[in-house]
């Protein structure tokens, strides 16, 4: 096996993966360490290799961050990325908050709240959409065989999360009251276990934490709801706002490795599949379900600033968040697109911003 080092002088577009195929990837610690080994020893006078530790949620939605990590890209790319798993973007945000991690990857929904009262927060690119990844699990031995029955009903899901807010959407569009349901809220990883135990009738919910309820109750008892484009929840990387001045050139190398990942995802769907599939504990042909509505590419849009100011109106409709001086978020301002302008020119698509 030849691992070619690259030094300082070289362009970084000339980097390619170190590993290509799924055999491979079995042994992706090790050649991850040996890389890194090599950058730093092999050449005469190697520019130090950055270290970050990320906040990564086990999330089909996240699929682009766990194959840079698993296929090399970014030791490729001359980063050293340490991934801290959380069970939910939510939670990886609230670590980052927290001081756990440097930077998370997280739904647009927990950072449209948490701007409210870190106006420091820093939204740098999308890098997976859905708008048919959340469902309503439901209990049909709870008498539910259609939306109407979830009246009278006790749904559990994450509070202040895209779950939550699909839920509120699911209701309001199936004409159900959302006051004539009862809410449970609790962490991402109870709600199998409380929908298996009759605790809850249903869950708002996405994978893997749908298939892990699904493998805790006869599935003939339960019943699937979902409405394809009803909302288009995305997952993005959010940091503090003086990052990118203390980690000088990181989010770029980092960003272009992700990009690096998104087009092995297109050129390579079955390995692709199989190496997320295994990372989020489900079954392959589980996942491939879900792959075509999955938008793996890195950018940064207008639309998101739409739906980040409706759920900003939603939080504050439902009292999760606390109206205060400021008043809504300018989400325009928190949205940095300088180092994915550098990293891929012609992802950025956003009105109102001076190139």
């Amino acid at each position: 096996m030849t691992i070619a080092c690259r030094c300082s002088g070289e362009p970084e577009d000339s980097v390619t993966s170190p590993r290509r195929t799924l055999r491979e990837t079995r042994f992706g610690g090790l050649l991850r360490s040996l890389s890194l080994v090599l950058l730093l020893t092999g050449c005469g006078s190697p520019e130090p290799v950055p270290h970050v530790v990320l906040g990564a949620p086990i999330s089909a939605q996240a699929s682009l961050i766990w194959l840079a990590d698993d296929l090399g890209y970014f030791t490729a790319r001359r980063i050293d990325v340490d991934m801290r798993p959380y069970p939910s973007g939510k939670r990886a945000l609230a670590g980052m908050l927290g001081g756990e991690v440097e930077f998370a990857v997280t739904a647009e929904t927990p950072f449209a709240i948490a701007a409210f009262e870190h106006p420091g927060l820093r939204l740098y690119a999308t890098i997976g959409k859905s708008d048919n990844d959340m469902r309503i699990l439901a209990r049909r031995d709870h008498a539910i065989a259609t939306p109407s029955d979830l009246k009278a009903k006790t749904i559990a899901t994450q509070r202040a999360s895209a779950v939550h807010f699909f839920l509120s959407s699911f209701l309001l569009y199936q004409g159900v009251n959302p006051g004539q349901v009862s809410l449970a809220f609790m962490k991402a990883e109870e709600l199998p276990t409380a929908l298996a135990s009759g605790e809850v009738d249903a869950i708002s919910m996405r994978e893997p934490f749908l298939s892990r309820a699904k493998k805790l109750v006869d599935e003939r008892k339960l019943i699937e709801f979902g409405v394809p484009g009803l909302y288009t929840k995305t997952y993005n990387i959010a940091g503090p706002g003086d990052f990118v001045v203390t980690h000088p050139g990181v989010m770029e190398r980092f960003l272009a490795a992700l990009n690096d990942a998104s087009r092995f995802a297109e050129t390579h769907p079955d390995e692709a599949i199989a190496i997320i599939a295994a990372r989020l504990g489900v079954r392959p042909e589980a996942l491939a379900r879900l792959w075509p509505d999955l938008r793996l590419r890195v950018t940064l849009n207008q639309g998101l600033l739409t739906t980040l100011r409706e759920e900003a109106h939603w939080a504050l409709s439902e009292g999760i968040v606390v109206p205060g001086s400021r008043g809504i978020p300018d989400f325009l301002a928190l949205l940095d697109p300088t180092p994915l302008e550098q990293a891929l020119p012609h992802a950025v698509g956003l009105i109102g911003i001076e190139p």
